[in-house]
């Protein structure tokens, strides 16, 4: 009977931008010996009230949602090692007062890092647990190697052949336009100009390049709904926000954003960036420094018109590691995993934990029973299968459905 290093627990909260990097490190860390329940986010946390004790993967939050999560597990007698998946960027000042308070840092046994810039701010901010920090990068940006990359391009082959060549549009206005919709707070003035700026530009370049479809893909945490009901008139429109962004981006004939993590995204995959800065910014955000920068509608438009003509490719690299560490021929999920063995529980006979749950759906708040999420068997055989193909192996990994939206993984 085989036995395992840990049970490994890793809940995902937005599938569209977290599962691919968790199935990436879920794989690695299977055939190196770890039992891993992946899935919903609530699911797993109920799940990991009923399973053995292992490591509990946090991906951060806002401080009550994490005090709840991390209070949840550290009572449940987890390891936690947490990296927060909003802390490639973000305000100091506001990062420490609200996603990383001391008092759930103190239950966590690792901090991992994207970068110097987020270990600096935790480290400076509590010498006392600046121990706990180690910089990773992030399984995220693991995808956008030469390696990981052509997971993707035949889904961006297909794109292109769907839409032609497209102007991609990643919007984040996420504190104003709101699934409940638009809260007008004066804390978020200009978040608020940004939204209705980008309205702006994207009728003026609907009717200027008429033959060119123009794809509106915003944050996961804003109101699709809006954007489709201000460009329902527009035909070469279209908001969409299905499937990891990485194939939008290598699909894309070129990128407009203000503050997103996906022009970061962009330049490692060598695409054209225009930054639109028509609101002066808070504070210095790297996405803004990437590409042609431009302040007008008009500015925009000569940009798109010149693509051909110069490189909008902006060579910051130092500052770019600054903010994440990112190699083109090494990844993040092996420096979790050799956490993860630092750490690692005693094995322990596993053979008959873990096949028949008992989750209690009633203590789920009405808010979170409305939340589309779905995982499936297939979908991450079919993810694997591509992984082997890539790593040239045959991972034989067993999955199997321990719950809704939630798998249990490990070696054969």
């Amino acid at each position: 009977m085989r036995r395992f290093k840990s049970w490994l627990y890793l809940p995902i909260e937005v599938k569209v931008r977290e599962l691919d990097a968790k199935m990436l490190l879920v794989y690695q860390a299977a055939r190196k010996g770890y039992l891993v329940v992946i899935g919903d986010h609530y699911m797993v946390e109920n799940a990991s009230d009923q399973l053995p004790k292992g490591i509990f993967f946090s991906k951060g939050y806002p401080h009550g949602f994490r005090r709840r999560v991390i209070t949840r597990a550290s009572q449940n007698g987890h390891r936690i090692i947490e990296l927060d998946e909003e802390g490639l960027l973000f305000q100091k000042e506001r990062y420490t007062q609200d996603r990383m308070k001391k008092d759930m840092l103190q239950l966590v046994m690792k901090e991992l890092c994207w970068g110097k810039y987020q270990y600096d701010v935790i480290s400076k901010a509590y010498p006392d647990l600046a121990s706990k920090c180690h910089i990773v990068g992030s399984p995220r940006f693991d995808l956008l190697t030469p390696r990981y990359q052509q997971l993707y391009e035949p889904d961006a082959r297909v794109l292109q052949k769907q839409y032609g060549e497209f102007i991609l549009i990643n919007t984040r206005f996420s504190q104003y336009n709101t699934p409940r919709g638009k809260i007008d707070s004066p804390h978020f003035k200009t978040i608020k100009q940004l939204y209705y700026y980008f309205i702006a530009l994207v009728k003026e370049l609907s009717g200027r390049f008429p033959e060119e479809t123009i794809i509106i893909r915003p944050h996961p945490g804003e109101n699709i709904q809006s954007y489709r009901e201000v460009f329902s008139t527009e035909k070469n429109v279209r908001v969409v926000h299905e499937g990891n962004i990485i194939k939008w981006l290598l699909a894309a004939k070129v990128i407009i954003h203000n503050g997103c993590t996906s022009a970061i995204e962009g330049y490692y995959l060598n695409k054209p960036i225009i930054s639109y800065l028509p609101v002066k910014a808070t504070f210095k955000e790297i996405p803004n420094q990437l590409g042609k920068r431009v302040e007008t509608v008009t500015g925009v438009c000569k940009a798109i018109e010149e693509l051909n003509k110069e490189s909008y490719k902006t060579f910051i690299q130092k500052q770019m590691e600054h903010y994440c560490r990112w190699q083109k021929n090494e990844y993040a999920y092996d420096l979790i995993i050799e956490h993860f063995n630092e750490i690692a529980i005693p094995a322990r006979d596993i053979s008959s934990s873990g096949s028949k749950l008992t989750i209690d759906r009633g203590v789920l708040t009405k808010q979170i029973r409305k939340r589309n999420f779905s995982l499936t068997e297939q979908e991450v055989r079919e993810y694997f299968n591509k992984l082997d193909k890539i790593e040239n192996v045959k991972s034989n990994l067993d999955i199997e459905p321990i719950g809704k939206n939630l798998l249990k993984i490990k070696a054969l």
